[in-house]
């Protein structure tokens, strides 16, 4: 049908509605919610009604359905243009989970952004499983890994991480562990000492989403020494910022960082006791022996102790460098700092051309586990930084509890600068012994011959002893034995103890001014064929104990020269006396009697710690471990009253 004609006025009210209506639907498409506004962002007011969806976080990522920024950032994307020149790191935070470590470089002026999920704080918490026997034991006590209200919870099963679940929600929060540690640093050619530490932000505000310098509501604290650890009561999403100072005019490079967040237990760790957990029991010019602490407090569980001492080679290792370096400063308190920069470790080959072997022993009073580390390849007179480890992943992968590894704190040893003593260890009599005595590079030339020529020697003598002691009725009634208070093997401990003392010296340089060590040997000569000066090789003439060793056949055989010891401690003899029938005429000198200086020492009164450890020893007890190498020596009129009297009682 034709359409009707319009008339000019009814054309132009048909041209103008339609013009109308194509005004109001471009009007309407424009308008539409899924336009944003071109305005810079911080231009946005409060009365704009879709500055909401400016702000909002993506909608198909469920950790962030419900935030938004209080403080939103812009980032302009241009060729060539890299993020070091924009300066800022990311502008989405890192989401990290339950134990599972982020590992990133840090440039200089740049913040690292992370967040830690209100589900992942309300997750399932986590077996527990460290691979130990039982619970690490510092100065006497167990140590929980934050405070002494973490229960230590090794190998538990459902109902006790339900328990632990229960204990840890009371009050809608849970507490969280966050630990951050430094494995590289920013370097500097201009000076030694080690750059500022990375800085740790933490909110648990959703108006502060990216903590960092300047930033408010936050906690902040400095890494101390390449490790930090806040732990604290989160009720939600937690926001993590670490930050790397810009130092560039000084230090160039970039920080190299781990950092987790973990409601189990902080899965980095420093343990930030006095107590090293390792020390020096001796040196000589070229190793070191070190001993962990006791990691039980006594044997009366035997099943336990079995258990440490079949742990092969041991949980711990060490790491150690020349006090000299300072590539470590800064990073002592990171197992993954210590492990990329210390010139020693067990781990990898470093810088210095250094061997460790380790393993379990129980030498020492009550022979409780501990963990053994022979070092060689040391140079003479060097003092060594060394700290204690453990491997986190002993028992587990990289994302369980607590495999960041653990770090005790660090302490030093300086080796011996002479060459005629050595460290021996490992003997088949003499277990007990594990220190340095007289040698001579030239007549020994490994440390195996030389234990084997003491232990050989010494065990002749106890062999001449059991002989005597079998004349003695010791499996009699008890109004027929020689004591009430002690039997036939109390003295045969006692002897083996003594003699053991005696025959082994503890060999210490002869420089040493410590006013405990006798001087021996003053008119050999050195292993390199020098001598001391004519007037203390004329003072050495003049005395029987300053020219000589008390072990004859140390100055026959080894030839050390002049070395200097720390006495037997006087308590083996009196003990020996008491311990042995009067019939085999043992007798000890009494102090201020004239031989007593140059036989036998003093032990101090009060000096042992709560481990048992003698952190200054004046006297030689094998068996008693403790920070300085020292000596030994044997009183040979005492060796001849023996040995008369087992050929008296051989002959009649």
């Amino acid at each position: 049908m034709p359409l009707p004609k319009l008339s000019p006025l009814q054309s132009r009210l048909a041209a103008s509605l339609i013009a109308s209506v194509m005004l109001v639907l471009i009007y309407f498409a424009f308008m539409s919610p899924h336009f944003a506004y071109a305005a810079d962002v911080d231009s946005i007011r409060p009365e704009d009604h879709n500055h909401e969806r400016l702000l909002r976080r993506p909608f198909l990522d469920p950790d962030y359905e419900e935030l938004e920024l209080s403080e939103p950032t812009y980032e302009a994307q241009f060729a060539g243009v890299d993020r070091g020149i924009i300066g800022r790191a990311t502008t989405e935070p890192i989401t990290l989970t339950n134990n599972g470590m982020q590992e990133t470089n840090i440039p200089q002026g740049q913040l690292m952004s992370y967040m830690f999920s209100n589900a992942s704080l309300w997750g399932s918490l986590s077996p527990i499983n460290s691979g130990l026997p039982s619970p690490i034991i510092l100065n006497g006590k167990v140590k929980r890994s934050v405070d002494e209200t973490e229960s230590a919870h090794d190998n538990e099963d459902e109902e006790e991480l339900k328990l632990r679940s229960r204990q840890s929600n009371s009050g809608n929060q849970r507490l969280l562990y966050i630990t951050v540690t430094a494995c590289k640093q920013p370097t500097s050619n201009t000076t030694t000492d080690p750059p500022p530490q990375l800085q740790l932000y933490v909110s648990q505000s959703q108006d502060n989403i990216t903590p960092g310098p300047g930033k408010d509501p936050q906690v902040e604290m400095k890494l101390d020494d390449g490790y930090a650890l806040y732990a604290f009561n989160a009720t939600g999403n937690v926001y993590i910022g670490v930050y790397g100072e810009n130092v560039n005019t000084t230090y160039t490079g970039v920080w190299n960082a781990q950092i987790a967040a973990s409601i189990d237990q902080p899965y980095h760790f420093f343990w930030n006791s006095s107590d090293p957990n390792l020390f020096l029991v001796s040196s000589d010019s070229n190793s070191a022996l070190l001993y962990t602490d006791p990691l039980i407090p006594d044997s009366s569980n035997s099943t336990l102790a079995e258990a440490w001492m079949d742990m092969t080679p041991g949980p711990f290792t060490v790491f150690a460098s020349d006090a000299s370096d300072n590539s470590i400063l800064g990073l002592q308190n990171s197992y993954c700092g210590l492990e990329t920069k210390a010139q020693i470790s067990a781990s990898r080959p470093g810088q210095i051309s250094s061997e460790i072997a380790t393993k379990m022993t129980d030498i020492g009073t009550g022979s409780l586990p501990k963990q053994q580390f022979y070092l060689t390849g040391l140079g003479p007179g060097k003092t060594y930084n060394i700290a204690l480890a453990m491997n986190g992943t002993i028992a587990s992968g990289n994302s369980a509890v607590g495999a960041g590894g653990q770090v005790f704190r660090m302490t030093n040893f300086t080796t011996l600068s002479s060459e005629n003593c050595a460290v021996i260890t490992g003997l088949s009599f003499c277990d007990q012994v594990a220190y340095s005595v007289p040698t001579n590079p030239g007549v020994f030339n490994d440390t195996a011959t030389l234990a084997a020529f003491y232990d050989n020697a010494t065990s002749q003598y106890y062999t001449f002893f059991q002989k005597v002691l079998a004349q003695t009725p010791c499996n009699t009634t008890s109004s027929a034995q020689y004591s009430l208070a002690r039997t036939c093997d109390d003295c045969a401990n006692a002897y083996k103890d003594w003699v053991c003392a005696v025959m082994i010296p503890r060999c210490t340089d002869f420089s040493s001014p410590e006013p405990w060590l006798q001087a021996r040997a003053m008119g050999q000569p050195f292993p390199d064929g020098t001598f001391l000066d004519a007037a203390d090789r004329a003072e050495a003439n003049l005395s029987k104990a300053l020219n000589g060793s008390r072990n004859p056949a140390i100055d026959q055989t080894i030839i050390p020269g002049p070395y200097k010891e720390v006495l037997p401690c006087e308590d083996l003899c009196y003990n020996l006396v008491q311990s042995c029938p009067a019939s085999m005429q043992f007798g000890c000198p009494q102090p201020g009697v004239i031989g007593f200086n140059v036989s036998y020492g003093v032990r101090p009164m009060g000096m042992a710690d709560v481990n048992g450890r003698f952190t200054n020893m004046t006297c030689n007890w094998p068996g008693v471990v403790y920070h300085r190498a020292a000596g030994g020596r044997i009183e040979p009129s005492l060796v001849l009253l023996l040995i008369s009297a087992v050929l008296g009682m051989m002959m009649g």
